[in-house]
């Protein structure tokens, strides 16, 4: 059994694959298996060729393939069923990490005793690096206070890459299929689950940042009405969820649905995002209704 087990769902990304297979290829610490999740993709894209020739080269690699694409939520369930490590880390295809991060998470995880261990990142705009979620000093919490954290976002926050899990963690969780944005509903269940959560965020991981990123509204102001609809229910049942198992949260998890209306309001507003007025109303009365 390996200590980490890796998932890499790819879906027609021949362009960026081979840029994260070379960095995983790269790293100091080998007692990994890489699942790699070939999400269907078109014979007209040379990811289902790359996937073997890795999968080929380095025994380290299971390849999986799904014949049609349905959801890059559908992948990541395959890969978590197919994972026999101690933890379950994921990255994405389109983006790259250093070759120390897996020996540097796996490190913290175990002096940590983590159930949960994280590291920093860049967002790689191509021309120009931006830190995210970086700082030097090491943080390790007990559970309430790594949820009160992740609702902050000032540490970190829900996207699984530059994370490592405890694969327990993961019993009886999958991520959500027929959504636009899946680790928003699960990422958060795990973090309930986590006991003990290790943080350093010195930068190991390098988020690509590109026209086809589905969080690129995050950096180019461009939110959809579908989009955010999607969020305020997340952020809804997310409340719900953490108040019921920790009804200690109730104040921090009602403090995240305002801190994010607030955002996408001024988000709205500077930006003339004419598509999501109704929601801006909505937003504009609940923050009204709570004296904010």
């Amino acid at each position: 059994m390996p200590f980490i087990s890796v998932i890499l769902v790819t879906y027609n990304r021949d362009e960026y694959l081979s840029v994260m297979l070379e960095s995983l290829k790269k790293q100091t610490f080998e007692d990994y298996e890489l699942i790699l999740v070939n999400n269907g993709s078109s014979k007209a894209n040379n990811t289902a060729e790359i996937c073997k020739a890795y999968a080929e080269a380095d025994k380290r690699v299971k390849l999986l393939t799904i014949e049609k694409n349905i959801g890059a939520s559908h992948g990541r369930n395959i890969g978590l069923s197919a994972a026999s490590g101690e933890y379950i880390a994921f990255v994405d295809d389109d983006d790259h990490c250093e070759p120390l991060m897996l020996n540097f998470l796996a490190n913290l995880a175990k002096e940590e005793n983590a159930d949960i261990a994280m590291c920093g990142s860049y967002n790689d705009f191509g021309d120009h690096l931006e830190p995210y979620f970086i700082c030097e000093e090491k943080y390790v919490f007990e559970r309430l206070q790594g949820l009160r954290e992740l609702l902050k976002r000032k540490l970190y926050n829900v996207a699984p890459p530059a994370k490592l899990f405890r694969r327990s963690l993961w019993e009886g969780l999958t991520f959500p299929n027929n959504v636009l944005v899946d680790d928003i509903h699960v990422i958060y269940k795990a973090f309930e689950r986590a006991q003990r959560i290790a943080v350093w965020n010195i930068a190991m991981y390098y988020f690509r940042k590109h026209d086809t990123n589905m969080t690129g509204f995050i950096h180019n102001k461009k939110m959809t009405r579908e989009l955010l609809d999607e969020y305020l229910e997340m952020y809804q049942t997310r409340a719900e969820y953490l108040i019921k198992k920790v009804p200690e949260i109730k104040k921090d998890a009602e403090q995240s649905i305002i801190a994010f209306m607030q955002s996408m309001c001024r988000n709205i507003t500077e930006n003339k995002l004419t598509d999501c007025e109704e929601q801006l109303n909505y937003m504009l009365k609940y923050l009204e209704d709570n004296n904010i």
